[in-house]
């Protein structure tokens, strides 16, 4: 699940429409459309204050999103040194 995924699952979940999440965060609701499609990625900041909107801690929204709990990481396309660093902790681990 990528952030902008988690970040319309968590406002779903809360029953919460757009326009009340950018009211609570000060960010556009189109901004978020941009987020939520995955159209962007938004900074820490910007997560930080999604997070405060949606009632919720920023690691409910990046906790998946960024963890490596997946065979492949969701960046692994766009990061040059994943399969690097992927086989160097292999070997490392003995794998």
């Amino acid at each position: 699940m990528t952030i902008g995924e988690k970040i319309k699952e968590i406002r779903k979940n809360k029953n919460l429409a757009i326009k009340q999440v950018s009211e609570k965060c000060g960010i556009p609701g189109s901004k978020i459309t941009f987020y939520e499609t995955d159209k962007g990625m938004p900074t820490i900041p910007t997560l930080q204050k999604l997070a405060e909107g949606l009632d919720c801690s920023i690691f409910d929204i990046i906790e998946e999103s960024l963890g490596r709990s997946r065979s492949k990481c969701i960046h692994a396309e766009k990061c040059m040194f994943y399969d690097r660093e992927v086989e160097e902790n292999k070997e490392l681990n003995g794998i």
